[in-house]
This record gives C-alpha cells, sequence and structure tokens, in this order.
C-alpha cells in the first residue's frame, strides 16, 4: 500500500508540475537553423572555437556578453556566452567542443556544444529569473579540463549563487537519454515533467563508461547537476561507429530549450 501511495504521490507531483510547465515562454530557433551546424564539423579545435564565437555572436550574444577564458595548460579556450544582469541566482550550461580521439565518433564533442547558442537564442527574447551562462568547454581527450578549469575559477559568491549545472554530451545518437544516477533527483524530475509537456521521448541510460565528464567538477563543488546526453549502450562499445539522427537531435534541443525556460521559472519558486 506505501508503494502505491508512493507512485500515487509522483504522478500528483508530475501533474501538477506539467500544468506549471505549460506556462512557460521561450521560442526555438528554426529546425533549419539548428541542423545547419551540424552539416560540416569543423576539424580542428582551433576551428571549432572560432566557429562557436562566431554562432554565439549570430545568435546576439555579442559585445562583453561574450568571451574567451584561457585554461592554464591547454592551447584553447573556454568560450562564454552570458545572458542576464550577472545579478542573483545562475544556470550554467556546458558541452565540450574538442575533437574526439576516435575516428568512428566525429559528431559527438561537437554536437552538445553546437546546440549551445541555438539554445541561448531560445531564451534570450524575454527576460529571465535567473542569469543563463553558456560555456562551451575546451577538453582535452577524456578529461574535463575546461570544466574543472572553469568551476575552479570561479568566485565563491557565484559558486555559491549557482541554482544548476545542465551538462550536454553527445547529442543526436537516439532520442533524449538522462544519467539519472549522476544527477541531482531534483533536476530530473524537472525533465520528467517537461517531456510530458512537450510530449517528447526520453529515457535514462547511464554512461559511467565514458569516464569522466563536464559536470565532476560542479558536482564537487556542491552545485546541483544533471547530464543529458543520446548515447546508447551501442554507441559506448569501443570503436562503435555512431550515426547522426537529425529528428531526434531537433526533438533534444526542443526538449532543452522547454526544461531551461521551465528551471528559470522552478527554481525561483524553489528558492523563495
Amino acid at each position: 500500500m506505501h508503494g502505491r501511495d508512493q507512485l500515487v504521490g509522483i504522478v500528483v507531483l508530475i501533474a501538477c508540475g506539467v500544468c506549471a510547465a505549460q506556462k512557460v515562454q521561450f521560442t526555438p530557433a528554426e529546425k533549419s537553423v539548428v541542423l545547419e551546424r551540424m552539416k560540416v564539423i569543423p576539424e580542428s579545435d582551433r576551428e571549432r572555437a572560432a566557429k562557436l564565437r562566431q554562432m554565439f555572436a549570430d545568435a546576439g550574444c555579442n559585445g562583453t556578453s561574450l568571451t574567451e577564458q584561457k585554461v592554464d595548460g591547454g592551447e584553447f579556450p573556454n568560450i562564454i556566452c552570458r545572458l542576464g544582469s550577472g545579478e542573483g541566482n545562475t544556470i550554467i550550461v556546458g558541452a565540450h567542443y574538442d575533437r574526439a580521439s576516435s575516428l568512428q565518433r566525429p559528431l559527438d564533442n561537437w554536437s552538445g556544444a553546437a546546440i549551445l547558442p541555438a539554445l541561448y537564442q531560445s531564451l534570450r527574447q524575454r527576460k529571465r529569473s535567473h542569469n543563463f551562462v553558456f560555456v562551451a568547454f575546451a577538453d582535452s581527450g577524456n578529461q574535463p579540463s575546461g570544466a574543472e578549469y572553469f568551476a575552479g575559477h570561479m568566485p565563491r559568491p557565484q559558486l555559491e549563487h549557482s541554482a544548476a549545472m545542465i551538462n550536454v554530451d553527445a547529442l543526436g545518437l537516439s532520442p533524449t537519454k538522462v544519467w539519472t544516477a549522476h544527477s541531482d533527483k531534483d533536476l530530473v524530475h524537472a525533465l520528467i515533467v517537461m517531456v510530458y509537456t512537450l510530449k517528447l521521448p526520453a529515457s535514462q541510460i547511464d554512461i559511467a563508461a565514458m569516464g569522466n565528464t563536464d559536470s565532476d567538477p560542479f558536482a564537487a563543488r556542491h552545485v546541483p547537476q544533471i547530464t543529458i546526453h543520446s548515447l546508447t549502450q551501442q554507441n559506448l562499445v569501443p570503436g562503435a561507429s555512431t550515426q547522426f539522427r537529425p529528428g531526434n537531435y531537433y526533438d533534444t534541443y526542443r526538449l532543452l530549450c522547454g526544461y531551461l525556460a521551465y528551471l528559470d521559472e522552478s527554481l525561483k519558486a524553489k528558492a523563495h
């Protein structure tokens, strides 16, 4: 009986969340615009950094809102786009852009980073309760060096006002996946709410076999975090090739747009 009551409680929470989520507002970029950025994948990390900076600028992130952060020991910078006044709480959205070492996986590290400018674009049309910081991390190999440098150089007040870190990795290989075992349960719940609201597919697959992720440095500093990806067990087999699925990629983009807009409202309510 206790298990049934618990299930009913979860269903009620999701239903209440869906009612609130239906009121959030965001403006997704056109499908053609989002997919165009995956047609040609820059080969070198230098080209990727330059391309990301240009894409952020094209999305409307300019001036002091768009910066580069030199990473100690690394050749290339973190690319950072900020939305908001800088006062109050912040939601960090990150993905790494370094070139994958495997020739069979050319798009994995680009697919998450390339979606960041379009996520910024979806939120910028309306005033937000949170600041948003979109970061393309200059990682190295399997080490989240760019993410570690960014998190390690955040002033304590910024860390204390970081409401969430959304880690985006390897999109467009399948419908949206979430690494639940490595994610904050409240952030996972909020994602489920938006899945139901937008009627988009999503499921749970843990990717511990992939090693370190860009969310780790934030988790170590007690920032709530979640990892969203599209890897399947087949993708995790060493040497396995990957096939890009445009429909899945755009679905994940739309889900992320709604998710960020919903977090902006739900985390505000929770803070109060």
